[in-house]
């Protein structure tokens, strides 16, 4: 992890820059012996570009809690379609995640469905799930809300936080989410103490 913070886009840029300057006047002095290391590089470089894109730059910005920073970068991937590896499908999950900070839902329903049409890891689906949950819930469309739900459940989610925050949509569904509880027995006490005091207030009447 603290290699990926060291190895940021910028400096992957500048990397590849003073590799791409010094592969001619290597190659003049030193020929293919001098350059195959700058040349391995350049290359490597670019095929990582094409297949990963910006997108482990842009989510350890996201990580940060710098938005427009991850959404800036981002922009830097050419041809997200050609991204591999499962990468394709995170390049709109994380534009997902910008917009959902953004509180921009109408394009986070897009781009996490387009996200989800693709190759991700269950934990990243569930987290796409569940955003789209949130929205949903403030729109008070439970039955879109529980339909996600259930494709959230049948997920192989590895991570805890996600676990529970599944768990507690579920239970609130169910209305046995412990603040539900809390909020059902505060009306029961509010209720019991407003008829008691016209219980009370009816006696003062007939006196």
């Amino acid at each position: 992890m603290g290699f990926i913070r060291f190895f940021t886009i910028e400096r992957q840029f500048i990397l590849f820059v003073i590799c791409l300057v010094s592969i001619v006047p290597l190659y003049i002095m030193w020929q293919f012996a001098g350059a195959w290391i700058p040349i391995l590089i350049v290359l490597g470089l670019v095929i990582k570009h094409l297949l990963i894109g910006t997108v482990n730059a842009s989510a350890m910005k996201l990580q940060m809690g710098d938005i427009e920073g991850a959404e800036k970068i981002l922009k830097y991937t050419w041809k997200p379609e050609w991204l591999k590896l499962g990468f394709h499908g995170m390049y709109y999950m994380i534009q997902s995640n910008v917009e959902f900070q953004k509180k921009n839902y109408k394009k986070v329903e897009v781009l996490a469905n387009k996200a989800l049409s693709l190759d991700l890891q269950d934990d990243f689906k569930a987290m796409l799930y569940l955003q789209l949950m949130n929205i949903y819930g403030q729109r008070k469309n439970t039955m879109k809300v529980k339909d996600l739900l259930a494709k959230a459940k049948k997920l192989n989610v590895t991570q805890e936080a996600l676990k529970e925050n599944i768990a507690q949509v579920d239970q609130m569904l169910s209305g046995n989410h412990s603040m539900q509880k809390k909020m059902m027995g505060k009306k029961a006490q509010r209720s019991m103490m407003n008829q008691g005091y016209m219980k009370r207030g009816g006696r003062k009447k007939r006196r």
